[in-house]
């Protein structure tokens, strides 16, 4: 089975080179370096529900607690499991927290 990213499930067009990319801007999920390969994604393509200020379309509709409600968080839950999503999850804030403490230090 095919592991989509969001852009791909949710077809907003805002990957880069996507569709509507140059007249929206690429959605930060889509070049999130820092979450490439998380549950089988590129960028942030499959953990986009913790990635600050995504451009997805209902989030921006219906407010930043949707992405918990999201069909596509469901269906990657459902095919990573939920240990799995809260280890990509718990890894990908660890490497933020390491990222901001590395560039506080004196």
């Amino acid at each position: 089975m095919k592991k989509y990213n969001c852009w791909e499930f949710k077809k907003c067009g805002r990957e880069t080179g996507g569709e509507r990319s140059d007249e929206l801007g690429v959605c930060p999920v889509a070049s999130f370096l820092s979450a490439d390969g998380l549950n089988g994604g590129v960028n942030g393509g499959r953990i986009c529900w913790i990635i600050e200020n995504n451009g997805c379309k209902d989030r921006l509709m219906h407010g930043k607690d949707f992405c918990f409600q999201c069909d596509f968080r469901y269906r990657v839950t459902n095919e990573e499991g939920m240990i799995n999503i809260c280890k990509a999850t718990g890894f990908h804030l660890s490497n933020e927290s390491n990222k901001k403490n590395q560039i506080n230090e004196p």
